[in-house]
């Protein structure tokens, strides 16, 4: 896994050998470059940005927010520092901002999610200054505001708004109740109405206009809502309009409940809004309750939903018989409600009853014994750039469901660690899933094994893994067992080689190859004289580069490729008379270290 614009070395060196003469050149290491862009969310298109430019935020109710993300890539040949990030104007702020100064390394990219919050009916404008190593670059913030009210008329009367909430008059169970509610928009930008909603038990919108709207300022739409209450109490409604919400409440007159739940063989009284409280239940079993409803009003009541509010909720309701339901005066209706814990934590809940809410309270005990596991991989050792799979698997099927990170830890026998050595997923830590009641892991690939590239250093690759039940619950044994892959050190492997520049009087070779000890000592080369050419004091060559490889590799600019390296050489041929091609055909090249003499690269000479 390497990127075209990473910098590799060139080894500087002079040979003299029998009218062959070898000299290197440098090469030049790029800094850093940084572009710009940025997307408005949730589903707003990449825009190119650059000094001085313009990020435009949509028209924004005012007390809403509206984020962008903006995006900083290094585009260039070496790693970047962003000093600090300074935001001016009110109506903006950063969320998330990275621990500064930060390194954005050569190809890679830092988010910054800037928030508008407009507090007013005018424009917003404001700055963010970005401070570099090499550079400080300024983008503009602009943004505007939309206002939206709310005027509810019942009847021929008006009902007063304050702070988007609204009452309705009384109304009796089983009346309807008509109200139509304009929505003006206040501001000082065109209001994007996108979608209107209405929410609660009763509420239904009769009339409502075509969508989108767009509500210029001064302008209007209207609705006409009714309100139908199914039982007697408190009820209350959301209409959301663009984004801006509504709240309605209003009160129906008619059957009124008492509630009660169990514990044991106890019958608990319990107030719309309180709480019920179930007994503790280990991870993976259960405890309940049945709770009863009895009317003890003046008319019969009629029930038309009871419901957990919220989903994959650790509570659920049993045994209730079909909607609508009808309550007689003096009656009761009865049904259960279990809970099953998913963490060792307290969890809670709602239960709601038509417009009436109560809160469910319980709490997890912990978890059975988690069985041992082990991790599989290849056998014995292994070599430089291979990619072996490894697998993970319970010693005995779990009843809960666990989910878990596999991490690798790479400790090099040279200088650094290659970064190539990850997943083959990317990165150095994958997660698994291992379903309730299974055993084998199961890896962010969909498969039950998860391959790994060893790179181009040795030393040894280190997997340990962490367990945990679905909703967050630890399960990691202590002392946790791990895996361990030893790639040793060997002699070099000589990838290519490429005849940069030819002439009559000399060549220029580009040598690519890897050293997983993350040392060399020396280059050979054996060249094959042209046709009717003698090569004056023999074919070959010895370059030493031990001190110039040993810099190479212990420097920052290496650890971004491991054991791999390019050396550049050039070569001369001199003659006592006039040549007019290149002497040599091919020239056959090892390269060597402590633990041995790589196998020859040929190169053919056109």
């Amino acid at each position: 896994m390497r990127h075209s614009r990473l910098f590799r070395p060139t080894f500087l060196t002079l040979v003299t050998l029998a009218g062959i003469a070898s000299s290197a050149s440098a090469q030049i290491v790029s800094g850093p470059n940084f572009v710009f862009g940025y997307v408005i969310q949730p589903n707003g298109n990449a825009v190119s940005v650059g000094n001085g430019g313009t990020i435009t935020f949509p028209a924004t109710q005012a007390g809403s927010t509206t984020t962008a993300v903006l995006a900083v890539e290094n585009t260039g040949g070496a790693p970047g520092t962003l000093n600090s990030v300074a935001l001016t104007g009110s109506a903006f702020t950063t969320v998330g901002l990275a621990l500064l100064p930060a390194t954005i390394g050569a190809g890679q990219e830092l988010q910054i999610s800037i928030v508008f919050t407009p507090q007013q009916n005018s424009a917003n404008t404001g700055t963010i200054q970005l401070v570099f190593s090499n550079e400080t670059v300024t983008i503009n913030l602009a943004g505007t505001s939309s206002q939206l009210q709310f005027q509810v008329t019942e009847g021929t009367q008006t009902l007063p708004v304050s702070q988007n909430q609204v009452s309705l008059a009384n109304t009796q169970v089983g009346a309807t109740a008509t109200f139509s509610v304009t929505v003006l928009n206040a501001g000082s930008a065109n209001a994007i109405v996108n979608s209107i909603s209405l929410s609660g038990n009763g509420f239904q919108a009769t009339s409502a206009p075509a969508l989108p709207q767009t509500i210029v300022p001064g302008g209007s739409i209207n609705l006409i809502l009714t309100f139908t209450p199914a039982q007697a109490g408190n009820y209350i409604g959301d209409l959301t309009v663009g984004g801006v919400t509504l709240a309605i409440t209003a009160t129906a007159l008619g059957p009124l409940y008492q509630y009660s739940y169990t514990t044991g063989s106890l019958s608990n009284p319990v107030a719309p809004g309180g709480s019920v409280f179930f007994a503790m239940a280990q991870l993976g079993q259960s405890s309940s309750t049945t709770f009863t409803i009895t009317n003890s009003g003046t008319a019969p009541g009629t029930i038309s939903g009871i419901y957990i509010g919220q989903a994959n909720s650790p509570f659920a309701i049993t045994g209730l018989p079909q909607f609508p339901i009808t309550v007689a005066v003096n009656q009761s209706l009865s049904f259960g409600i279990t809970f099953t814990p998913t963490s060792v934590a307290g969890a809670s809940g709602t239960l709601q009853i038509d417009g009436t809410a109560f809160v469910l309270n319980g709490a997890g005990g912990a978890p059975p014994p988690f069985p041992s596991y082990s991790l599989s991989g290849p056998q014995g050792t292994l070599g430089s750039l291979q990619q072996p799979a490894i697998s993970l698997s319970l010693a005995a099927p779990y009843a809960l469901g666990v989910t878990g990170t596999l991490t690798m830890t790479a400790t090099p026998n040279g200088f650094s660690a290659d970064p190539a050595i990850q997943f083959s997923t990317g990165g150095r830590t994958v997660t698994f899933s291992i379903p309730a009641n299974t055993t084998a892991a199961v890896f962010a690939n969909g498969s039950t094994s998860i391959k790994l590239q060893t790179g181009s250093t040795s030393g040894t690759i280190t997997l340990t893994p962490t367990f945990q039940t679905a909703s967050g619950v630890q399960l990691t044994p202590a002392g946790a067992q791990n895996l361990q892959l030893v790639v040793p050190a060997s002699a070099p492997l000589l990838i290519g080689a490429q005849v940069t520049a030819q002439t009559a009087a000399g060549i220029t070779l580009a040598i690519s190859g890897v050293s997983n000890t993350q040392t060399l000592t020396e280059l050979d080369f054996t060249f094959t004289a042209a046709p009717n050419v003698t090569l004056n004091g023999g074919a070959t060559a010895s370059v030493s580069v031990a001190n110039v490889a040993g810099a190479w590799f212990q420097s920052a600019a290496a650890q971004a490729f491991g054991g791999q390296f390019v050396a550049t050489l050039s070569f001369a041929f001199t003659s006592g008379s006039s040549i007019t091609t290149t002497p040599v055909t091919s020239v056959s090249i090892t390269a060597t270290n402590a633990q041995g003499i790589s196998s020859p690269l040929v190169v053919s000479l056109p």
